[in-house]
């Protein structure tokens, strides 16, 4: 008890100090906290499902003619799943289809719901191993049938009995509610939040029906998938002779293989390095604020080496006075979690944003592992490393003044502060520049105030008729999908009928090009059926000696002009490209608007305005700008994430340089006092003072920057297609902006000392 005593005195006695040491616990603890949970969350992929570690996901890996292999694609052709049941029994329980491309529109009333919709047969629930609360899983063979999660139908209906209830599906289709399944949390890879039945749809369930289909198997038991997938390419020679109709698409062969749902996830795209730039953030901002805590800690050695003193000449022993450190330490700690937890749940909606992720799901009971490790590494890098130098203070203390300033550990502190605050630095300069890059980037044609839609037009040309007589409207035209996207529906064959490439292809009509402010290199925009542009980069993969002008393209037309500079933002590379021409009278395209300002307030009046010209629709208009933000979203969300960290490891860092400087002016404040009465102006004093903090500051800041380059290199590689080209001057920038902050900070904490009557410092002596 008297250990306890004596650490709450010591408590309430520095509390300048100890102030110092929350603050900088907390904010450290708050940040690094939510970061670890994002990790777990990550980590814990597919872990829901009902024996989840016998659940596999199918993939297909299609060979083309043109000599290139795809990687494995988890779109399969719709019998694959089937096949594979019925030719490995003994390893296959069950297996299910399902299409998740069907929309994400529910209407109950005049009320539209966003809904994770997707297309499954009867074996869905089963398979996947999600609890069915109400209904009969058969159902979903029926057309016309859909189950919803739990809570997705407590919105729609409230506290109604739901069974039997109408919704509608898109613009026209009556779905009648069969069941009610358990909510699906955010950590798994099918999240549906209503699930209708396959035979809903126009599906071609043959050997025909394409690539589209996700499929999934449960096995009898855990690890058979070498003996399947050495095996699948005989199994699927029975079904799957690449006839005409998949050379047509440019494919000699597929190979398809089935590996753990577990696991899955964290293997897709650019999901494990998040992973390990989070963890790097988190641990950077972990171990900044434990160090910084050890160092402010550390820094008091020369105020309490005399209490500590009395302490062993009383009788304490070396357990003793580490123990009393101990739970100083552990009372600090504790203060600083409930000042985290208390902000995590006030700026819950803030912490969601940035995380793009629930409280609930980051720290879930499977989740907690994660932060309850950072705390305790941050409690035992606090206890260990001042506990022992406390410990280790020898009795005479008691008797002079203890002037050790225990730099061997101070300055390797400061260096992992300096370090790790520009590392930070640099890694959050580096995707601001990428971010802002890519969102601002020339992709060739003029986005500014045009919003899009997709939609069925029974009389195109009567409603852009409309739509221009409104008073807000500039123009509008129409293309077949979006500047964002371009499918690549068909293949470009030489002489012979070999493949060459497959292009992205998109049409519009007449005035199209004109109205979206599409540049062209040479030529003249198409005006009629048959005449095409393409982009560089077509030529090229044609093989064309010329510009290409006037030279023909099967089954596409006579090229009219050349585009300049046509990117899009989906891709790493400048892909060959085709703009066809097509006069729309109908159909379902995507329908463009250009508005006049103020751009927002204009787009709410057009999307109540198309709402009154058809009444059945879901879909509304939505800017270019928008659909960049949601291509680039998971970097944005980082973004704010790494910008946060920041922040914090600056505010931390600022609080550990004058923890440590209060200790070196203490320290040295007769001597500064002698240096000034022997004539040494301020500027001698404080570049005295500055001298340590420099040469620690310089190599430990040299090593953070560059290796933010290198982090921020791989991160940006990862995540983004086109990659700005950092020019080193930035790095220097930042190198030069993070020594400023460091010796701003000891020059305003020294100012007062250095220009103090010496004379003060001489009588305290």
């Amino acid at each position: 008890m008297k250990q306890i005593y004596y650490a709450i005195q010591n408590i309430i006695r520095g509390k300048d100090a100890t102030l110092i040491k929350v603050a900088s616990l907390s904010l450290g603890l708050f940040i690094s906290i939510i970061l670890f949970a994002r990790v777990a969350l990550e980590l814990s992929y597919d872990t829901f499902y009902q024996d989840s570690e016998r659940l596999y996901v199918v993939q297909t890996a299609w060979d083309n003619t043109n000599g290139k292999k795809n990687a494995p694609s988890p779109y399969n052709i719709y019998p694959t799943g089937d096949a594979l049941a019925r030719h490995f029994p003994e390893h296959v329980e069950s297996s299910t289809v399902l299409n998740p491309f069907i929309g994400n529109k529910l209407k109950h009333g005049s009320e539209t719901y966003s809904s994770e919709i997707l297309a499954a047969d009867s074996l869905f629930f089963q398979t996947m191993g999600i609890p069915l609360i109400e209904g009969n899983a058969l159902e979903l063979a029926n057309p016309g049938s859909i189950f919803l999660s739990q809570s997705f139908a407590r919105k729609i209906f409230g506290s109604e009995n739901v069974m039997g209830k109408t919704l509608l599906w898109g613009d026209e289709k009556e779905m009648i509610v069969r069941g009610i399944f358990a909510d699906i949390p955010e950590n798994a890879t099918i999240k549906p939040t209503a699930v209708t039945s396959i035979s809903s749809t126009n599906t071609r369930k043959d050997w025909t029906s394409g690539g589209n289909f996700m499929i999934f198997l449960r096995m009898k038991k855990e690890g058979n998938s070498d003996f399947i997938n050495q095996r699948t390419e005989t199994v699927l020679a029975n079904y799957l002779p690449i006839n005409d109709h998949y050379k047509n698409f440019g494919v000699k062969g597929i190979g398809v293989s089935i590996t753990p749902l577990q696991g899955y996830h964290i293997g897709q795209g650019d999901v494990m390095t998040m992973i390990y730039v989070m963890s790097l953030l988190a641990f950077v901002l972990l171990f900044t604020a434990a160090f910084n805590y050890a160092l402010v800690s550390i820094s008091s050695l020369s105020k309490r080496a005399k209490a500590i003193g009395v302490h062993k000449c009383s009788g304490a022993e070396t357990r003793k006075i580490f123990g009393m450190f101990f739970w100083e330490t552990l009372f600090v700690v504790g203060f600083s979690i409930l000042i985290a937890v208390f902000l995590i749940f006030n700026f819950h909606e803030q912490i969601e944003e940035m995380t793009d992720a629930t409280l609930e799901g980051m720290f879930s009971a499977e989740n907690l592992w994660a932060p309850t490790l950072a705390i305790l590494l941050l409690f035992i890098i606090g206890v260990v490393l001042p506990g022992r130098l406390f410990s280790s203070i020898p009795v005479t203390q008691v008797f002079r003044r203890y002037t050790e300033g225990k730099k061997r550990w101070k300055y390797p502190l400061l260096f992992i502060q300096f370090g790790g605050t520009a590392f930070l630095m640099g890694f959050v300069t580096v995707i601001f520049y990428q971010y802002q890059y890519s969102m601002s980037k020339d992709l060739g044609w003029n986005r500014e105030r045009v919003a899009f839609v997709y939609h069925y037009f029974d009389n195109l040309p009567n409603t852009m008729s409309n739509l221009r007589n409104l008073p807000y409207v500039e123009g509008t035209e129409v293309s077949q999908t979006s500047m964002l996207e371009a499918y690549q529906p068909k293949s470009i064959k030489d002489n012979n009928g070999n493949i060459k490439f497959y292009p992205r292809i998109n049409y519009c009509n007449t005035d199209f090009c004109q109205f979206i402010g599409i540049r062209l290199k040479a030529g003249s925009y198409p005006t009629r059926e048959g005449e095409i542009l393409v982009n560089t980069e077509f030529v090229e993969a044609m093989g064309w000696s010329g510009n290409g002008i006037g030279e023909i393209v099967p089954d596409l037309g006579t090229i009219t002009g050349i585009l300049e500079n046509y990117a899009f933002a989906d891709s790493k590379k400048m892909q060959p490209f085709c703009l066809c021409w097509n006069n729309y009278e109908q159909g379902n395209v995507c329908l463009h608007t250009r508005l006049k300002e103020p751009f927002e307030d204009n787009l709410l009046r057009l999307n109540e305005d198309m709402k009154k010209l058809y009444p059945q629709s879901v879909n509304q208009f939505k800017s270019y700008e928008t659909s960049l933000e949601e291509i680039h979203h998971s970097a944005r969300i980082f973004r704010n994430s790494a910008m946060v960290a920041c922040i914090t490891i600056l505010v931390i860092t600022l609080m550990g340089i004058i923890g440590y400087t209060n200790d070196e002016v203490h320290r040295k404040s007769k001597e500064i006092a002698i240096r000034k009465v022997n004539g040494a102006e301020v500027s001698d004093i404080l570049r005295m003072l500055c001298r340590d903090i420099i040469i620690i500051a310089v190599p430990a800041v040299l090593i953070g920057t560059w290796t933010s380059g290198y982090i921020g290199h791989l991160w940006i590689s990862a995540n983004f297609k086109d990659i700005i080209a950092i020019t080193p001057l930035l790095y220097v920038g930042v190198f030069i902006v993070t020594i400023g902050f460091i010796l701003i900070t000891v020059i305003i904490k020294t100012w007062k000392i250095a220009n103090e009557n010496p004379v003060k410092s001489i009588k305290s002596e």
